[in-house]
């Protein structure tokens, strides 16, 4: 054992020393360059030190790309953003003087492609190549990369790299997630040792609560290319329908003890839309990635784990567009040099893995460029015959009560450039109606149909074992009025841009009251903006009609009266402050002269109440799920402009609680909360305050018997990650097998050994133990459109993702069960029949009375990635409306 550790000492002082030498930087990661320009800056110069050990910051990445701009025409740096904390977001474009001298020319003929009617491009037209380094922050190779491969495009002058040039436009994004990354880099060059260390159990590889594998919000960029909910999405989408490239590269790190993948992917993981075609030719560039990797000696693998049907991924998306895209995943060292089990890994050889196969990938691409033009046409073409087929002939979307979110999503399409019509007349499908002006149709027989597909349609998947989310279709996460449309429908004008409606969002000045309909998504928006303005307002509990200037009009539960009387301010600020929040949040807001109602209650009703400004406290740090937390923060940021405190659970014991009126506690871990802190916890609810609680956190709560609601019995199934439990039933033919086992042992007059646990062959513990889980499905419930958690909502079906295992039982309290999901839930992605049966009728959300104060449980997460907003407006009204549930829910 000594001398096996003295060994790996030796390595790991030999590979130090090694990449210190600054003559064999280039020899190393370019064994086969001879004609590299000496007037073109390396990286090693430029930053002064080596590639792979230091971590370099984003302004460096971007600085150095700027310097190669500087002294070489081929390299061309663009600003397309900036990141939540104002880091800079480029693509650097490496081509021949001749290709950037025409290129919008070259954009306009590759665009054709897209119409099936025109050519395929011919032999003579660059093939677009998009490398995308980086999208998790702390898989830093790939950063660390882009500057080798940019250095090497700029300065070598080779035949072969002449060509490439050519024959090609190399788009580069050196740090698809800036924020993440310069979290991670500043982890690990604090804890750089020198000489480094390898020991896996360094702080150095063990990155702090919440690591830099998302962005400033805590969210997972590589799933939001679909959802579009954040600003570095936005930004690198746009630039990306500018081009749509034919090869698009994914660059991603994994664990320490693996090697390297690249695509293909399993069959099983293929979306069941995308055309085979397009999967075939990703074979035809592995053979290239393979060489290229065989020739440094590098071992890797394929077709094995990653999920590649969803278009929420950086390397499925494209796919969706034409492109042969692709993952690529190198064995983390988390760090300058990490043992493994594969030997000493060093963060210079993880980059040179990745250099490979950005070489391999430029290689591949021009070489294959007349079957890639052909493969992108022969797409778009295949995807317009398929929306002709649909037997959905088109959506119709749209909701006059709620302008926000029906513009919020006629944005989401516009930015993913699906075709979008207006409403020609006012048409009425499945029950609903759909008003013109208000509302928008969706033809399937688009070239972009597989897009509309994942966005309208549901899919039904069998696999077991998918990596992340399989239920993905927004219009189930919005909660937005739609319907499909099976026969001939009227398109009016085809929609380019949002519509600006000028003055819509005035205010006529009121005598009496000013009037917020709960319908629209951004009324718990106004009601906290007119809170900050010391407004008094106060929300409806039950339905009216009011009489206006315009006639009468309907008010749903939970709408907004704000009166002129009794504030703490005068008639003019406040009408002032009403006009203000009016544009502010896109909101119709209707003067009234009486409170005397056309129907329903009166504006003095004890059904009318006022509601308090919440002071949200957020549960933070180790022990909490981050990607829920960074949900929350995201959503009272940049929803409401809640300044939102973020308390740390290490800290949370000598934390007052006094100046907070709202609790929430995403899933985590509590179990660090001694008895002290939960009594804490149940004297400040029992003391008027409102404790909202997510998954494992809401399971945690009912354990702690903060609230006296139960878990279902059933709540057995695994999250992705937890340990596999014991297989709970075999296949036909095993248990035949024992049958026939134990008929052979008693004919032989010997009493049969009855097992103690279930046998199952091991080659099928992945696909058994994998239908456990639940990785993200959507699945449908009943919900109480009467109850004040449910504020603004018209219809009683309730869209919910769920990710997780918590189950809960309906209440005993008859009025506490806000939603329960219904005899068959599953709608949209891939459940088994076990897991289904257990979701069936238990509860989704409750929400109880303790003392005087609330808990409101959701068993799953109601702010799913940020785009969930049909559950994420129930969360909103809990906080606003949590402490005003007593009465009949007590």
């Amino acid at each position: 054992m000594k001398t096996f550790l003295t060994t790996i000492k030796v390595l790991l002082a030999l590979s130090f020393i090694w990449i210190q030498q600054a003559s064999a930087q280039n020899s190393y990661f370019f064994p086969k360059a001879t004609q590299l320009d000496a007037k073109i800056p390396t990286p090693e110069a430029f930053l002064g030190y080596s590639i792979g050990t230091y971590f370099t910051r984003q302004d460096q990445v971007v600085a150095y790309f700027r310097a190669l701009e500087k002294v070489s025409n081929r390299v061309h740096v663009e600003s397309i953003g900036r990141t939540y904390e104002q880091r800079e977001q480029i693509i650097v474009t490496i081509t021949s003087p001749e290709n950037y001298s025409k290129l919008e020319q070259i954009r306009q003929d590759h665009l054709s492609q897209i119409d099936p009617s025109k050519p395929v491009l011919g032999n003579n037209a660059p093939i677009i190549i998009n490398l995308g380094y980086g999208v998790h922050g702390n898989e830093s190779s790939s950063t660390e990369t882009s500057l080798l491969t940019g250095y090497y495009l700029a300065a070598s002058n080779d035949a072969e790299t002449q060509n490439w040039l050519s024959q090609s436009l190399i788009f580069i994004d050196p740090a698809l997630n800036p924020d993440g990354r310069d979290r991670a880099a500043n982890w690990h060059n604090s804890y750089h040792s020198f000489p480094p260390v390898g020991d896996p159990i360094d702080k150095e590889h063990q990155e702090g609560w919440p690591n830099g594998r998302t962005n400033h919000y805590f969210t997972d960029l590589n799933r939001d290319w679909l959802n579009l909910v954040q600003v570095e999405s936005r930004n690198r989408l746009v630039f990306f329908h500018k081009w749509y490239p034919n090869v698009q590269i994914d660059f991603h790190e994994q664990g320490t003890n693996a090697t390297y993948y690249f695509e293909p992917t399993p069959k099983s993981h293929e979306s069941p839309i995308i055309p085979q075609f397009l999967y075939e030719y990703q074979v035809i560039l592995a053979k290239y990635h393979a060489k290229a990797l065989d020739d440094i000696g590098s071992f890797y693998f394929t077709k094995e784990n990653y999920d590649n049907l969803s278009p929420i991924y950086g390397s499925t998306y494209p796919k969706f567009f034409g492109s042969v895209a692709a993952t690529f995943e190198q064995a983390s060292s988390r760090g300058i040099l990490q043992e493994s089990t594969n030997g000493p890994l060093t963060f210079a050889f993880t980059i040179r893995n990745h250099l490979a196969t950005s070489f391999s990938t430029i290689k591949g691409a021009v070489a294959e460029k007349v079957g890639l033009f052909k493969v992108q046409k022969d797409f778009f073409k295949y995807a317009l015959e398929q929306g002709r087929k649909n037997p959905a002939k088109g959506f119709v979307f749209g909701d006059k009560n709620d302008v926000t979110l029906t513009q919020k999503f006629l944005g989401l399409l516009l930015q993913h450039h699906v075709e979008v019509y207006e409403v020609a007349d006012n048409l009425s499908q499945d029950g609903k109606t759909f008003d013109k002006g208000k509302s928008y149709i969706v033809p399937s027989a688009q070239p972009n149909f597989l897009i509309v597909h994942s966005i309208f349609e549901e899919n039904t998947l069998k696999d077991s074992i998918f990596y992340d989310n399989t239920g993905w279709s927004i219009i189930h996460a919005y909660g937005l009025k739609y319907a499909k449309l099976n026969g001939a429908f009227s398109k009016g004008t085809i929609v380019k841009n949002l519509p600006v409606e000028t003055g819509k969002f005035s205010v006529e000045r009121a005598a009496y009251a000013y009037l917020i309909n709960s319908s629209d998504f951004n009324f718990t928006k106004a009601l906290y903006q007119l809170q900050l303005k010391n407004v008094l307002v106060k929300t409806a509990f039950k339905s009216f009609s009011a009489n206006t200037t315009a006639g009468k009009k309907a008010f749903l539960p939970g709408s907004l009266v704000i009166p002129v009387v009794d504030q703490s301010i005068s008639a003019d600020s406040l009408f002032a402050a009403v006009s203000y929040v009016a544009k502010l949040a896109s909101i119709e807001i209707t003067p009234v002269t009486s409170g005397f109602s056309a129907e329903g209650i009166d504006l003095g009703s004890s059904n009318i109440r006022s509601v308090r400004k919440p002071e949200v406290a957020l549960a933070f740090g180790q022990g909490v799920t981050a990607s829920e937390a960074g949900q929350v923060w995201f959503l009272l940021n940049q929803q409401l402009d809640l300044p939102v405190t973020k308390l740390d659970l290490q800290s949370f014991a000598r934390a007052s609680l006094e100046r907070y009126n709202v609790l929430v506690l995403p899933a985590g871990n509590y179990s660090a909360w001694d008895k002290a802190t939960v009594d804490k916890i149940k004297s400040w609810v029992n003391d008027g305050g409102t404790l909202i609680t997510f998954q494992t956190a809401t399971a945690w709560a009912v354990q702690q018997e903060i609230v006296k609601e139960k878990l279902s019995q059933t709540e057995n199934f695994a999250r992705r990650g937890d340990a596999p439990p014991v297989a709970a039933a075999a296949e036909k033919s095993t248990e035949e097998g024992k049958k026939d086992q134990s008929k052979t042992i008693a004919d032989a007059g010997v009493k049969p050994i009855k097992p103690l646990a279930e046998r199952l062959d091991y080659a099928r513990q992945e696909d058994v133990e994998g239908s456990k889980r639940i990785n993200g499905a959507i699945f449908v419930s009943d919900l109480d459109i009467t109850h004040p958690i449910a504020f603004g909502v018209s219809s009683r079906k309730l869209f919910i993702n769920k990710n997780g295992p918590t189950l809960l039982l309906p209440s005993t309290n008859k009025y506490a069960t806000v939603a329960q999901y219904t005899v068959k839930p599953l709608i949209n992605g891939y459940s088994s029949k076990a897991n289904t049966a257990k979701v069936a009728n238990s509860a989704a959300i409750i929400a109880v009375g303790s003392g005087a104060g609330e808990v409101i449980l959701f068993a799953d997460d109601p702010t799913y990635r940020g785009y969930w907003l049909g559950t994420a407006r129930l969360f909103l009204n809990s906080i606003f409306f949590g402490n005003l549930l007593g009465g009949g829910n007590r």
